[in-house]
């Protein structure tokens, strides 16, 4: 309900070109599973009870084709679809512009992985009561993983330390817009908001993310998700 400070917004990231797919349109509307990748995460925002409200960020010139995928869904959270910048960064800033100012906590999501679940939303929102500013899916890394500087290794590092971060990210409205409130070329090199949270001094906490929740990067990270549908 509007007004309440315990609302929780969701901003979609799905502003990439998709290149990397080999596709001629962007990312978020190439086609997945019968329906464009957008349409998987509106549908999971839009189905989940501890979301109020949506808003979609895609390139320039898309807003009209993201507002009929969420007509088409009958989504009726979704508040707004607007342009994102040319960062993911400077995109989650076009949305927090569009968050109302009442928001107690807000979602940040990447579109490119479609295969996120109710469960995993829950877990990730019912972190925020043990105190955090922010809380991530991850999971443990099982590769070795090597520094390499110019060629050569300079450290191994200690894998039981490591986490594969995923979205969605939730974090306390305050929190978020706080780290957010710096000039976009602090914001560019930031992969995803919880570095930013971190990096304003603020506590991310960890939750048990999903093996199924892959992101979709290449043409191969296609085919395995549609082969986990």
């Amino acid at each position: 309900m509007a007004g309440n400070l315990l609302e929780t917004w969701a901003i979609v990231v799905a502003a990439g070109e998709g290149r990397r797919l080999g596709a001629d349109r962007p990312k978020a509307f190439v086609g997945f599973g019968g329906r464009v990748l957008l349409a998987h995460s509106v549908e999971l925002l839009e189905r989940h009870p501890a979301v109020d409200a949506i808003v979609l960020i895609v390139p320039t010139g898309w807003e009209e084709p993201a507002t009929l995928v969420a007509e088409e869904l009958a989504a009726g959270k979704v508040r707004a679809a607007v342009a994102g910048g040319p960062s993911r960064s400077e995109s989650v800033q076009a949305g927090l512009r569009e968050v109302d100012a009442e928001a107690g906590v807000i979602v940040v999501h990447d579109a490119a992985r479609p295969l996120a679940d109710a469960e995993l939303l829950t877990r990730v929102l019912a972190g925020l009561a043990d105190g955090a500013d922010g809380v991530v899916p991850a999971l443990p890394v099982p590769d070795t993983i090597k520094r390499v500087r110019n060629g050569t290794v300079t450290e191994t590092l200690d894998r039981s330390e490591l986490r594969a971060v995923q979205t969605p990210q939730a974090f306390l409205a305050s929190a978020l817009r706080s780290a957010y409130d710096r000039p976009p070329a602090d914001l560019a090199a930031a992969t995803d908001c919880a570095g930013l949270v971190e990096s304003a001094g603020m506590t991310v906490a960890v939750v048990e993310g999903s093996p199924a929740n892959v992101k979709l990067t290449g043409p191969a990270d296609l085919r395995l998700a549609e082969a986990l549908l």
